[in-house]
């Protein structure tokens, strides 16, 4: 299908153009007498892991049980949220803070930052 090969793996942006990550996973639902249709994109490394192991999908939803730093350990986009695919993005009407996107960063910035002596964390 050129429906894998047009967005998987494409960088998504929100509406205001911020990163928010890329296409790891395509989820469809087959329907009987009908073609597939696209529900959602999936981001995150579980759905990029499955792509290339079932024993690596099962190792990454570990990591996430035990570190807790993401909300979700796959973030799916519903299909109606898509505005627009080109040559460079897949473009989603989302704001990227309102995503599991920077749950990274949001960590990071409290677990490691903060501690550092003289560390600012003001934004």
């Amino acid at each position: 299908m050129r429906l894998f090969h047009e967005i998987l793996d494409k960088q998504v942006v929100d509406r205001d153009e911020r990163e928010v990550g890329r296409v790891d996973g395509i989820v469809l639902e087959l329907r009987d007498g009908a073609p597939p249709r696209v529900v959602r994109l999936e981001l995150g490394f579980v759905p990029l892991a499955r792509r290339i192991s079932l024993r690596l999908q099962r190792m990454a939803e570990s990591v996430h049980d035990r570190l807790h730093v993401r909300r979700s350990a796959r973030f799916g986009l519903p299909w109606e949220k898509v505005l627009d695919v080109n040559v460079h993005h897949v473009k989603v009407d989302v704001q990227a803070e309102e995503t599991p996107a920077y749950d990274w960063e949001r960590w990071l910035r409290k677990h490691v930052v903060e501690k550092i002596p003289g560390a600012s964390t003001d934004e």
